[in-house]
């Protein structure tokens, strides 16, 4: 197994299929974001929502969406090649994946796409073991919504914080307090 990904998965207790689902999301989730990096995307947005306070502030629920925000209003903005920078970076570790804009069904200030894989293939990357894979669900999907707001609230404040695994890469986030406000919200 590639030492990133073996790195990433030492920070789990693995016990049940469940917790071997859990883990492969939250590492599809790191290497989303360090694609997102690789792309820029965090020169125009923030990361914020349940994801960015169990990453960055170890809050104890698993989240299954990545939820950003552009710094300034443009709604012409194009997520299309940032989402091309997740499958490839998921490709690289060996993850089959699709990841594909959402079509709209109205007008919305929100793009919306979806990561998508098959569970069990997924699961043989992090080497999970055959008999726990086998609890689940033959066929299930791995499903990770990704959302970007192209209004952004005002007056939202934004951190900076570094993960160092995969490899070190910077985020940006909205501030601790407009994280926990927008989770209350």
């Amino acid at each position: 197994m590639d030492p990133a990904l073996q790195s990433l998965l030492q920070r789990y207790t693995l016990q049940s299929p469940e917790d071997h689902e859990n883990a492969l999301k939250e590492i599809i989730q790191y290497l989303a974001l360090l694609g997102l990096w690789r792309s820029k995307i965090f020169e125009h947005s923030a990361f914020y929502g349940g994801t960015a306070l169990r990453i960055f502030y170890g809050l104890q629920r698993f989240s299954e969406d990545l939820d950003f925000s552009l710094l300034e209003p443009t709604p012409s903005f194009n997520l299309k090649p940032h989402l091309e920078s997740i499958r490839k970076e998921l490709e690289s570790f060996g993850f089959e994946v699709e990841v594909a804009p959402k079509s709209k069904s109205r007008d919305s200030r929100i793009e919306s796409a979806f990561i998508k894989g098959r569970t069990h293939k997924n699961l043989l990357v992090i080497q999970a073991p055959k008999n726990q894979i086998q609890q689940l669900p033959r066929g299930k999907l791995l499903k990770i919504k990704v959302e970007l707001d192209t209004d952004p609230p005002t007056k939202a404040g934004y951190d900076v914080k570094t993960l160092l695994t995969p490899i070190p890469f910077q985020v940006r986030l909205f501030s601790a307090p407009d994280l926990f406000a927008g989770k209350i919200h």
